[in-house]
């Protein structure tokens, strides 16, 4: 399921060998799902590094946590889905 448009929004930071899976992953699934992936660093920046640096990486659809740590396709397709319907 496509979802034209859709931005997913994956907070990471340099040096984070999760991350690196994550992105790997989403390279191939975002064509797929039609996804705009947007790579949020956290480094240096207080207010974000409070928030994710402990869930990094961590994936937000349409506001809605849909990942952290490790990319679940099969998760964020039924996600992107249930977006789509909305």
């Amino acid at each position: 399921m496509r979802c034209m448009g859709a931005r997913l929004l994956v907070y990471t930071a340099h040096g984070c060998c999760l991350c690196d899976e994550a992105r790997a992953e989403l390279d191939v699934l975002a064509p797929e799902l039609g996804l705009t992936v947007e790579w949020i660093h956290v480094d240096g920046i207080a207010e974000l590094e409070a928030t994710w640096r402990e869930q990094l990486p961590a994936g937000v659809l349409d506001g809605r946590k849909v990942f952290k740590y490790r990319v679940d396709a099969d998760l964020l397709r039924r996600r992107v889905a249930a977006s789509a319907r909305n």
